[in-house]
């Protein structure tokens, strides 16, 4: 284990952490800024890591993509599909005037960075704001948020410890040489003993069946969102997003595993918990 990598780490994480969990904690337009913030520092670094594979995602046009389809998320998610269908016209317009690479490969690309990171990072809004559509309390989402963002901290957390001193086989060694199975057993199983306290602590809208399964997504899917970044940085060759986050590496390194986690837990708590 690279001791100091990981005071570094751990020093940014008790700085920025408390703030991170506040945003989730008190929702509204606190929250509205830090998705914001994500979505747009997120498909900066991904159009960054897409030129190395030759493909040229429209930044602008996407940028301006990201941004408005979260604040639809947020204040009227039901256009949506029109907000798909203006800047899909919108992205094949730009294209033709454009002389970089190739056409198809830029706007796959576009396409794809655009519609992932406003659909996937704004559920934490769409999580977020649930309770309304079904009579509860505005602060029970908040809590379902913290066990879900604390659960994926100790996952991770216990994946990187465990694996780091008792890893012994490789989970998929073509995408992440480093993590194990031990260590994906570790986060799994810290994920679940997380979610079991929360529950015991401030979660009081669900049985504790519900928030042993919350436990279970974050602890299995939102690994797997770690193991998807890690294969985008693998096929491009490169070892963190960027350097934004001293010692955390980019916003897509850091937000890696809540990006597919809270969409799962958003599907779960939504047709399955609350219908």
């Amino acid at each position: 284990m690279n001791y100091k990598a990981f005071a570094v780490r751990t020093l940014v994480a008790v700085i920025f952490g408390p703030l991170i969990v506040l945003c989730f904690w008190w929702g509204h337009y606190f929250l509205l800024g830090l998705v914001l913030l994500i979505v747009l520092l997120s498909y900066w670094e991904y159009a960054r890591l897409v030129e190395r594979k030759t493909m040229q995602a429209q930044l602008v046009p996407g940028l301006l993509a990201v941004l408005s389809g979260v604040l639809l998320v947020y204040f009227l998610p039901s256009a949506l599909v029109a907000w798909i269908f203006f800047f899909g016209t919108l992205f094949f317009f730009v294209e033709m005037y454009r002389k970089k690479g190739s056409a198809v490969l830029n706007l796959a690309a576009t396409f794809f960075g655009s519609i992932y990171f406003t659909l996937f990072v704004g559920s934490f809004l769409l999580l977020r704001q649930l309770p309304a559509l079904f009579g509860l309390t505005y602060d029970a989402a908040g809590r379902w948020m913290l066990l879900i963002v604390l659960g994926t901290w100790l996952c991770d957390t216990a994946a990187y410890l465990y694996g780091s001193y008792f890893g012994r086989h490789k989970l998929i060694p073509r995408i992440s040489p480093n993590k194990s199975i031990e260590g994906t057993i570790a986060g799994f199983i810290a994920a679940i003993l997380a979610a079991y306290i929360c529950h015991l602590w401030f979660v009081r809208d669900l049985p504790l069946i519900h928030s042993l399964v919350l436990g279970a997504i974050v602890g299995s899917f939102g690994q797997y969102g770690d193991l998807f970044e890690s294969m985008l940085k693998r096929d491009v060759d490169v070892k963190d997003s960027s350097r934004l986050i001293p010692g955390h590496g980019g916003i897509l390194d850091r937000f890696d595993s809540l990006t597919i986690s809270i969409p799962m837990a958003y599907l779960y708590l939504r047709f399955v918990v609350l219908t």
